[in-house]
């Protein structure tokens, strides 16, 4: 029975920062969802020692090992004579490919070179896996009792076609009679890693019930893994919702935009928005998802005083009372911005995003946020650290958040 896996990964260019590994995260995901566990990720670069520690590594750990780059035709790329050496075997030309590959530089009028052949080397006893959209093939070999190493294209493209045609359906064939597993995401807003952690704790889970956190600052996310029945599943995931409470604004793989979008349409609710110490980036949030132009009218980014005066009507006696980060400007603010574009929600923004404009009685990090609808107007203080840019990511989550809950009340 296959139940757990290691994947490897390959490349100078990895382990010097030059490329960022996707392809174990998309390699994980897609383990995930058939029941397989990943033990361990492992990353090296081209060198031979380093490689066979870490085929010894993963083979020690994982049922299956899948492995990716190295199967170019270049010196660097050593993925098929490490392999040999590390199972005690020779490596072997396959016709079938060398072949493939001669047509292929026919075809595209390129100048054949010997050193292409390479990509047709491989260990003695594997099974060849076909690129479906590149020139290097992949491979499959056992490599112990009950063990088995699969060995993927680097490019991304590549390797996802050749998971999906062959890695994918040869576990899955193997994994018919397996316990099924079920997941669910939750998505969080307004409580911390170690607050959840709390409210969780009095829960009973069971061996089978597995909780991992996702901090994603400002965002928050809980994942339940079930090894059971849907009845009981159900159960659970009720049970957690039910605790989380208002701090929970969705379910799967969903962003807080999204969401509210969703929320927009259905209620036939539109939007417009007023920002200053955010810059547009609530709008860019709300304009990324797509079919936004339903439920979203526009904005305006007023980071003068005057932009304020011209361009949402704040009163200019505000202006000198109160400052521009003041209750009684978001709330003329969001005022202003629904009177004007006739949305029938207006969300205002302002505050000191920083490093500098800070002061004793408006310190950075300092935000005033106002919603303005038909029976409701009121604005809501808060007070974000770091650094500028974090103070406008975690503004641009406040803001999206208070929107939801008000469109469900």
């Amino acid at each position: 029975m296959i139940e757990k896996a290691v994947i490897l990964s390959t490349g100078d260019e990895l382990t010097t920062g030059q490329v960022i590994d996707t392809n174990s995260t998309t390699i994980a995901a897609r383990l995930f969802s058939t029941g397989v566990e990943v033990t361990a990720v492992l990353k090296v670069g081209d060198h031979k020692d380093q490689m066979v520690w870490a085929l010894r590594q993963a083979r020690d750990l994982g049922d299956i090992v899948i492995g990716t780059g190295g199967l170019g035709p270049t010196a660097d790329d050593l993925t098929t004579e490490v392999a040999a050496d590390f199972l005690g075997c020779k490596l072997k030309q396959d016709e079938q490919v060398a072949g493939a590959l001669r047509q292929h530089f026919r075809d595209c009028g390129l100048a054949w070179s010997a050193n292409t052949l390479k990509q047709a080397m491989f260990p003695e006893g594997s099974t060849i896996i076909s690129n479906p959209v590149g020139t290097a093939p992949g491979f499959q070999v056992p490599i112990g009792p009950g063990k088995r190493l699969f060995w993927l294209s680097g490019v991304p493209q590549e390797m996802t076609a050749m998971l999906h045609q062959t890695v994918l359906p040869w576990i899955n064939a193997q994994r018919s009679d397996a316990i099924e597993t079920l997941a669910c995401t939750f998505k969080i807003h307004g409580v911390t890693e170690g607050r959840l952690d709390d409210m969780l704790r009095p829960m009973n889970f069971a061996d089978h019930a597995r909780l991992s956190f996702g901090a994603h600052y400002p965002d928050l996310s809980l994942r339940i893994t079930f090894r059971g029945e849907q009845e009981e599943f159900e159960k659970l995931r009720t049970e957690i919702k039910k605790l989380l409470g208002e701090y929970l604004y969705a379910e799967g793989d969903i962003t807080l935009e999204e969401f509210i979008g969703r929320q927009l349409l259905e209620k036939h609710q539109t939007l417009a928005l007023a920002e200053s110490c955010t810059g547009g980036y609530i709008s860019h949030r709300v304009t990324r998802v797509a079919g936004s132009s339903a439920y979203y009218y526009g904005g305006a980014v007023t980071y003068s005083n005057e932009a304020k005066k011209r361009f949402l009507g704040v009163r200019s006696q505000t202006l000198v009372e109160h400052g521009a980060v003041s209750r009684e400007t978001a709330l003329e603010m969001s005022a202003g911005i629904k009177e004007r574009t006739g949305a029938s929600i207006g969300l205002s923004v302002t505050g000191v995003a920083g490093p500098g404009g800070g002061s004793p009685q408006k310190p950075v990090g300092m935000v005033w946020l106002s919603i303005a609808q038909n029976q409701r107007h009121e604005a809501k203080l808060f007070q974000f650290s770091g650094d500028r840019e974090r103070i406008i990511l975690g503004t641009s989550q406040a803001a999206l958040n208070w929107l939801r809950t008000s469109l469900l009340e």
